[in-house]
């Protein structure tokens, strides 16, 4: 078994010391070999010789002395500890620790276990406007951050500091105490609680325990079908063809996704909020022309058009411009207007109207967000969501060189992937769902009733949610069931609002944007499409 690391992070005076002697004290670790390494002295101290208890070692660095990986190694193999407990230095970049800790001399023996940051309630406002990206750092990456002198803050103020904290990191428990004795009793109480089996005790531990029934039901389902068990059989046809579709969405979306959250990355990494302040265009109308023409630059299709906008925002494009981008890019992309024309072979009017409405949608939405904006500055989720709260590209910044760049690339890239891949994962989960349990019969039956039929195909392509790039080829077979300009509706809204989209959305914008975004966008696209169609068809 590997030896567990515990990381204490925050600033001087926060209260780290106080925090791991309770550690000490408590009986939670009482049979554990445990060494610790003291990053910072404070006013708080520990020896060995004042430890209420035996095999505790302390390892302590000198001022200005960093934490490298050969000295982890040289105190494994000289204790053989069962725990490590790391005070780190507050103004020391919590990244380049956990790059000490990815070392493969350490990784091989030793595994991060808990990151702790402990925050002072009493200077945490003043330390955000001082030291910025390495508080956000040290909150985004902390699996407990704990509020220490909750008792001096206000009520309103440490409710802020709290939504704060739950803005950067919605995944991390947050603690308030009052005491240092607080956090021993935390400690007892929750060992306590992992005694009893009590293991469901976050949502995501719920959803990993019912995923894991569902498969394995679906498994013995399986079994019992294609085996002899006479009545034992069942139909699960219904159960094959969700598999297939959600399977199938993933596979179509996964490669996509990835060249998203790549493009993203590069943005991220290489261009700096300043570059897209200073040579993004003043005009509006060069901004709408640009948003436009992006998609022709940054073809991704509406799989990967998320991220790629939301990065945009982030790096300071203007709210209406990334509306317009992110609606016009999975249409003008080249790989779409090919698929297009190639599945309407001798049709290439279909492409030109596709283009030409899906752009109109775009530029009319953009200029809905650029007349009535809302609030931009609480767009995002999170408090302070301009800044990324990732741990590899913060201290890159403009002082790595390029190697540290690409790797920054990566990472930020394999992080964002998995953030944004479980809404990917949900809504194909649920698309693969509506699919099945929504009967085709009841869609052709009301193929040529007009502004139903328009308002049925829109549906179908938020419900499908295929990905731009080969949604022609479906909408080719709805052509002899739908009027064209039903088809149309499917072709141009599907790749602006989808399922999976949707909720990748609300994983990055506030519930208020996308409500607005979804009324706003369905609405222009009902209108003009009805206009279009009253001319053309």
């Amino acid at each position: 078994m590997k030896t567990q690391v515990d990381l204490y992070t925050g600033f001087l005076s926060s209260g780290k010391t106080s925090l791991i002697k309770q550690v000490l004290d408590s009986r939670v670790y009482s049979k554990e070999r445990i060494v610790i390494i003291l990053c910072e002295s404070g006013e708080e101290d520990i020896d060995e010789e004042s430890c209420s208890r035996e095999n505790v070692y302390i390892k302590r660095l000198t001022k200005d002395e960093p934490l490298e990986a050969s000295i982890i190694k040289e105190a494994y193999k000289k204790h053989l500890p069962h725990r490590i407990i790391i005070e780190q230095n507050g103004m020391s970049s919590l990244e380049e620790l956990l790059g000490v800790l990815d070392e493969r001399g350490v990784r091989k023996n030793c595994e991060i276990s808990n990151i702790v940051n402990v925050v002072d309630c009493r200077t945490f406002d003043m330390l955000m406007n001082i030291t910025g990206n390495t508080l956000v750092e040290q909150a985004a990456n902390s699996d407990t951050v704990i509020l220490n002198y909750a008792d001096k803050a206000m009520a309103d103020r440490l409710g802020n500091i709290e939504k704060t904290i739950k803005a950067l990191n919605k995944q991390a428990e947050i603690l308030r105490i009052e005491l240092p004795e607080d956090y021993g009793e935390y400690l007892k109480d929750n060992s306590a609680e992992e005694t009893k089996g009590s293991f469901l005790k976050k949502p995501s531990d719920v959803l990993l325990a019912v995923s894991f029934i569902l498969v394995v039901g679906y498994f013995l389902m399986t079994v019992f079908t294609v085996s002899d068990f006479g009545s034992a059989k069942m139909d699960l046809s219904w159960l094959q063809v969700i598999n297939t579709i959600f399977i199938s969405i993933l596979m179509q979306a996964f490669p996509f996704l990835i060249l998203g959250v790549l493009v993203s990355s590069i943005i991220q990494v290489f261009v700096s909020r300043e570059m897209v302040i200073k040579y993004f265009p003043k005009s509006k109308a060069a901004s709408f022309l640009a948003a436009i023409l992006g998609g022709l630059f940054f073809p991704v299709c509406d799989c990967a058009i998320v991220p790629v906008a939301t990065r945009l925002v982030k790096k300071g494009v203007p709210l209406y411009a990334a509306v317009t981008f992110m609606l016009a890019a999975p249409i003008v992309n080249p790989i779409v207007i090919a698929s297009t024309l190639y599945a309407f072979p001798g049709q290439p009017h279909i492409a030109f109207y596709r283009i030409y409405l899906g752009v109109a949608i775009a530029v009319a939405s953009g200029l809905t967000f650029l007349f009535f904006p809302g609030n931009e500055k609480k767009l995002l989720t999170g408090g302070n969501s301009l800044l990324c709260s990732c741990t590899y590209c913060s201290s890159v910044g403009n002082k790595g060189g390029a190697a540290e760049k690409i790797s920054a690339i990566f990472k930020h890239a394999g992080e964002e992937f998995f953030d944004v891949g479980r809404f990917l994962v949900i809504g194909a989960l649920l698309t693969s769902i509506f699919q099945v349990a929504i009967p085709k019969d009841l869609l052709l039956e009301v193929g040529n009733s007009g502004v139903v039929s328009l308002v049925i195909m829109m549906a179908a392509a938020v419900i499908l949610s295929v990905c731009s790039s080969s949604d022609a080829f479906i909408a080719r077979s709805f052509a002899n069931q739908f009027s064209m300009g039903s088809v149309m509706g499917f072709l141009v809204l599907g790749p602006m609002i989808d399922i999976k989209n949707v909720l990748m959305l609300l994983g990055n914008f506030n519930k208020r944007f996308v409500a607005k975004f979804l009324i706003v966008v369905c609405g222009l696209a009902f209108a003009i499409l009805i206009f279009f169609t009253a001319i053309f068809f």
